[in-house]
């Protein structure tokens, strides 16, 4: 049954069953949006069995997508496609749901239901050894995240991303949940400011002790052109060589060929791929990246 609310405890059982998923397949089959939404109303949560669930779909009304994971103890038994004819009940065509990975069992899943691809969004990797700060233009200062900077970062990634919907969408309660995570340093949101104001800003992260994270690289549309967008990823990979890290990852949509440029001249190359599958005759209006 539908819920706009999972207990405690399922919310728990959740997070346990998509440490099985991960530990099994090698990628998380839930993104940071759906961690962040098993403790709020933000989402309908769906799950194939009440007390000890072996399958759970978080539905993103907003987006009209899905994320499903199914335990790999309890695989090839149609659980996935029990949760999935569920949503296709409810919603019709009108829904597309992610594959974290583009695994073999989710591809064999999305054929037999008729699913096709709508969206892809590439991961990609590098090594750190190496990596120097870069040398910044004259009329740029590089300095770290202060509470005071959040109005100006949340106009720059509105007007960076206006063509995103849920990155440009972030707001204060959404800037605030994120700086409260344990992962959060300010000095890994590195901000590009010049006379004008904040120009662009890459946001890094730790994923664990060795591996960073580019989370978000912004540049405010009056200070394209200029190669800040590079001069900030480059400092983002040097701050987080000084951490500790030795390597590095992103995520990047398919259909932005010049950030994947970007990305590939600074030593990035793609690890995998995740997938937003579709009903053939499915409309899916707004899309977000995991």
């Amino acid at each position: 049954m539908w819920t706009n609310r999972l207990t405690a405890t399922q919310a728990q059982q959740v997070l346990a069953l998509a440490g099985r998923a991960a530990a099994a397949d090698g990628t998380p089959p839930l993104n940071e949006e759906a961690h962040f939404a098993l403790g709020d109303a933000s989402a309908g949560h769906l799950l194939d069995h009440d007390d000890e669930p072996r399958g759970y779909l978080q539905w993103h009304p907003g987006y009209r997508t899905a994320q499903l994971v199914v335990d790999p103890a309890h695989r090839g038994h149609g659980i996935g496609r029990g949760l999935l004819g569920r949503l296709a009940a409810d919603h019709g065509h009108d829904w597309a749901v992610w594959a974290f990975g583009d695994l073999p069992p989710a591809q064999g899943l999305a054929s037999a239901l008729g699913l096709a691809p709508r969206r892809g969004l590439l991961i990609m990797e590098r090594g750190l050894a190496g990596v120097e700060p870069p040398a910044v233009p004259d009329g740029l200062t590089l300095r770290g995240y202060t509470d005071a900077d959040a109005d100006a970062l949340l106009a720059v990634n509105a007007a960076a991303f206006a063509h995103h919907p849920e990155q440009g969408a972030l707001d204060a309660h959404g800037l605030a949940a994120r700086t409260a995570e344990p992962w959060f340093d300010p000095d890994g949101l590195i901000l590009g400011v010049d006379a004008e104001g904040l120009a662009g800003f890459h946001w890094t992260k730790r994923q664990d002790a060795g591996t960073g994270e580019v989370y978000v690289v912004g540049v405010a549309p009056r200070a394209q052109g200029r190669g800040y967008g590079t001069v900030l990823l480059q400092a983002g990979l040097a701050h987080l060589r000084s951490r500790g890290a030795d390597h590095v990852l992103l995520y990047v949509d398919m259909a932005e060929p010049v950030a994947v440029r970007m990305y590939e001249s600074a030593g990035f190359r793609v690890a995998h791929r995740d997938v937003l599958y579709a009903p053939e005759h499915g409309s899916v209006q707004k899309q977000e990246q995991p």
